[in-house]
């Protein structure tokens, strides 16, 4: 567990099990180390970047909480917050209406829509998430449902999420999917980032959700060829950089 979710080999484990050395891993690129403690504070170890002067380094401030920067999709039905670190894609999937994150610490999102009335017998939102949930895990290499669907705490709408399990390019990745029910339209929300640090960032990933606002009356259609079979590659063209 502790190899797979930190990339330490026996040694480095016995160092860090024992706590008898200071150095668990020495890290060429600053990012490679600020990954490696985000996921041991998750895991409820103290550590720190320490520098070859042996001066300490604080977290760089790519990795701020702050949900400043606020999307809004073009056709106006729906708005997100998000890191200001972050930044727009255009190619992550090309049927979202919003789509975000960052190359340098490889979490993303993608915001993609369904109208209710392209379905013959309209699901309940925990249907649909559930659905999305297996559809996707069929899409994914080494894919698995490791959290069903749960009631997500909305001030108002109805919304469902759960998690996913997976590998690109031999890297293990977790997978937060969100769906809330807006008015006329069901949103999913997709949420990704290596899986050593996925603990660290849920927080951030929760807040993001908490901050999506959707289906803003009398917005233009002209997206509506986009909610169709959503999310049938969000994952064949989103990957880990």
């Amino acid at each position: 567990m502790l190899a797979e979710k930190f990339g330490l080999d026996f040694t480095q484990i016995k160092k860090l099990l024992s706590g008898g050395s200071r150095v668990i891993k020495n890290c060429r690129e600053v990012t490679e180390a600020e990954k490696l403690v985000q996921a041991l504070w998750a895991a409820g170890w103290h550590a720190e970047i320490q520098r070859t002067d042996n001066t300490t380094a604080s977290l760089s401030p790519s990795r701020s909480d702050s949900l400043a920067l606020r999307l809004v999709s073009d056709d106006g039905s729906c708005a997100v917050s998000v890191p200001d670190f972050w930044r727009v894609f255009d190619d992550l999937n090309h049927r979202a209406v919003l789509q975000a994150g960052s190359l340098e610490n490889n979490e993303f999102m993608v915001v993609l829509p369904q109208r209710v009335e392209d379905f013959r017998s309209a699901p309940t939102v925990e249907e649909y998430c559930c659905a999305q949930l297996s559809q996707c895990a069929t899409q994914l290499h080494r894919a698995a449902v490791s959290s069903p669907p749960e009631k997500l705490p909305l001030d108002g709408g109805t919304g469902f999420f759960g998690e996913l399990l997976a590998e690109v390019d031999t890297v293990p990745v977790q997978y937060l999917v969100a769906c809330i029910g807006c008015d006329d339209r069901i949103y999913t929300l997709f949420l990704w980032c290596e899986q050593g640090v996925f603990s660290a960032r849920r927080r951030v990933f929760d807040q993001l959700i908490a901050s999506f606002t959707g289906a803003v009356k009398d917005a233009p259609e002209t997206n509506d060829k986009n909610s169709k079979n959503a999310s049938h590659d969000v994952f064949s063209q989103a990957a880990l950089a």
